[in-house]
């Protein structure tokens, strides 16, 4: 089971991956201007090494794919219980991306 339990993980975090790359064009492109662009896409990426390392450590101490689903779900709706004000804020940057997309 952990094979799969893997697989589903690393599908998670690919599809988080491919909507970086996007993000990050987009940001290259906009009309804010480069530096901006490099800003936004730069804590993209740092946020989203942040939440691979979270939710590998919770789907490590789970054995079946389920609970790989089910460590993404739930970081997802926990990261959404959080306000938007500024420290907070760069915690859910990723959901704000995936809600703009």
């Amino acid at each position: 089971m952990k094979p799969m339990r893997n697989a589903v993980h690393l599908l998670f975090l690919a599809g988080w991956g491919l909507l970086g790359l996007f993000f990050t064009l987009k940001c290259l492109g906009s009309p804010a201007g480069l530096a901006a662009g490099l800003l936004a896409a730069g804590t993209f990426w740092l946020w989203l090494v942040g939440f691979a390392a979270l939710t590998s450590v919770a789907v490590a101490r789970f054995a079946t794919p389920l609970a790989a689903v089910a460590v993404h779900a739930g970081t997802l709706c926990a990261l959404a219980l959080l306000p938007r004000v500024f420290p907070l804020s760069v915690m859910r940057f990723g959901l704000d991306v995936l809600r703009s997309a």
